[in-house]
């Protein structure tokens, strides 16, 4: 899973960073070239200043079970056509049952602007951005988006997990020597992931590991590149 947030003028963007950070999500941050900031963590998009041109980025590469942030209701439309879940900058989540309601929203917030009558928005308070905090963090916690295979007979594992555990990092630890379970998942992993085959044809077990989605850190090179993704 990947997150892809609307970063224009996105409110949430530090809570987003930091969180995805946290838990190591993939994060893309998508925006128009004339929009200028940096991140410490994931990857910026930039795509043309037409407005148009975020939206479709993001809905061309949001695939099944990807999170999409966005205050956007068409580009929360045209996400959840491609089965990805919908996050607004308020903590709400966008989903069939609501969809139709807040596109309707829109429609008449859009023919009121068009009578030059406008709606009152509220200034974001505090408690906006500490409830979108909680939604996200109870999200990504449930998520579980990283677990790292360790042996307790190897010496290469308490560094791994020490650098894990320095990133604060919210991973789940498998210890593969622990039970019969464990060995099974881990072994069940590296017979089926081409990225093991060279560690196989060298006779080692292949562990510390560490898992995102499809994609193997075997802390052979920088942690934070993998994690930035």
């Amino acid at each position: 899973m990947k997150i892809l947030l609307d970063a224009d003028g996105a409110p949430i963007r530090d809570i987003v960073i930091n969180l995805s950070k946290k838990y190591g999500a993939k994060l893309l941050l998508v925006k128009n070239f004339t929009q200028v900031f940096e991140t410490s963590y994931g990857k910026i998009i930039d795509v043309d200043v037409n407005k148009e041109e975020a939206d479709l980025y993001i809905a061309n590469h949001a695939n099944k079970g990807d999170l999409v942030i966005t205050n956007d209701r068409g580009l929360s439309s045209l996400a959840l056509s491609k089965s990805a879940i919908i996050l607004d900058f308020q903590g709400k989540f966008i989903d069939d049952d609501n969809i139709l309601s807040e596109l309707s929203k829109r429609h008449i917030n859009r023919k009121l602007r068009e009578q030059k009558i406008y709606t009152h928005i509220s200034k974001r308070k505090k408690e906006d951005d500490m409830n979108f905090y909680k939604v996200l963090n109870e999200f990504l916690e449930e998520i579980n988006m990283m677990t790292l295979f360790v042996s307790s007979l190897c010496p290469d594992c308490p560094p791994a997990i020490k650098e894990i555990n320095d990133k604060n990092l919210n991973v789940e630890i498998v210890d593969i020597t622990e039970s019969m379970a464990n060995l099974k998942r881990f072994l069940k992993e590296r017979d089926f992931s081409e990225e093991f085959d060279e560690i196989v044809e060298e006779n080692k077990v292949g562990v510390p590991v560490l898992k995102r989605d499809d994609d193997y850190f075997f802390f052979d090179g920088s942690l934070d590149e993998f994690l930035k993704g």
